[in-house]
């Protein structure tokens, strides 16, 4: 005898119907978060408020030689625009589950022939976008501060695209682990917003300070929010070989390497969040 959350799923498991149900997601959940006000303060507004305070407070720029100070305003933009993807992944994608899940949402939802693989994947492109313009905004606020950027070659685009999305899987994957588990907004917030917060600080700015990182080095190689934050920092901020020392220049694997390494991050990543919303949110349903 067929279960009826495996007619459910039936009912969802075709190509077209997953594409329209993925789809409404991504528009419901893409209109939530760029219509509201806090979501975008904390996602956009936060690490440009950060940036400007960097390069105006918190750095003494008079110390920076005037042909080095261009890159370095370019890798502290690509630290806390990767910075604002994380809170943008975090703290704003978990927050709107949680309020899913207070609202008593996915009590309708199961009963209905949703597949939680769209729903899931509905939500990370919306999610995903709002990374991609928490990260742009503050590279287009650094270039208006005198940050220098460039490609280090026709490689750099793709990868720097992989590096983006697969950096906003992890952290959206782990906003649903965070939601399940703590299903009150208030409180999934303040949990979201202290491990952005600490993986920032305690990774060194997401590994582009080495000097700030307790551990060893090398580790900041493997973690999936620095490594992917390394290699963006690298392609794109692309000093002259004789200032490169100045400006500390990052250490990173080639680019082979780094397509496959944070591929491999993507992928099991949104792996683990199909099986959470599968198993956890959907309580069962296998579409």
């Amino acid at each position: 005898m067929t279960s009826p959350h495996a007619a459910v799923g039936a009912r969802a498991r075709g190509t077209a119907g997953w594409l329209r149900q993925a789809r409404a997601f991504a528009e419901r959940y893409g209109r939530e978060l760029f219509r509201n006000k806090a979501v975008l303060f904390w996602s956009v507004a936060f690490p440009v408020a950060f940036y400007l305070l960097t390069i105006t407070v918190f750095v003494d720029t008079s110390t920076i030689p005037e042909s080095v100070l261009p890159y370095v305003k370019a890798g502290t933009a690509v630290s806390y625009g990767m910075f604002g993807a994380v809170i943008a992944s975090l703290n704003s994608f978990g927050q709107q589950l949680a309020a899913d899940f207070e609202a008593e949402r996915y009590m309708q939802y199961r009963a209905l022939p949703l597949a939680p693989s769209a729903d899931l994947a509905g939500r990370m492109v919306a999610g995903t976008v709002l990374s991609v313009v928490a990260f742009a905004v503050v590279v287009a606020v650094a270039v208006l501060t005198g940050g220098e950027f460039g490609l280090r070659g026709p490689v750099s685009v793709p990868l720097v695209l992989v590096a983006v999305v697969s950096f906003a899987l992890v952290w959206m994957t782990l906003a649903v682990l965070v939601a399940t588990l703590v299903r009150d907004t208030r409180y999934a917030s303040i949990v979201t917003i202290s491990i952005a917060l600490g993986s920032y600080f305690l990774t060194g700015y997401n590994g582009t300070d080495p000097s700030a990182f307790q551990g060893p080095d090398a580790l900041l190689t493997w973690l999936p929010n620095t490594a992917a934050t390394r290699l963006v920092s690298h392609h794109v901020v692309v000093p002259p070989a004789d200032l490169a020392s100045q400006a500390g220049t990052l250490s990173v694997p080639d680019a082979l390497f780094g397509f496959g390494q944070l591929t491999l991050y993507g992928v099991l990543a949104a792996g683990l969040g199909v099986v959470l919303m599968r198993r956890v949110v959907y309580r069962g349903v296998s579409a």
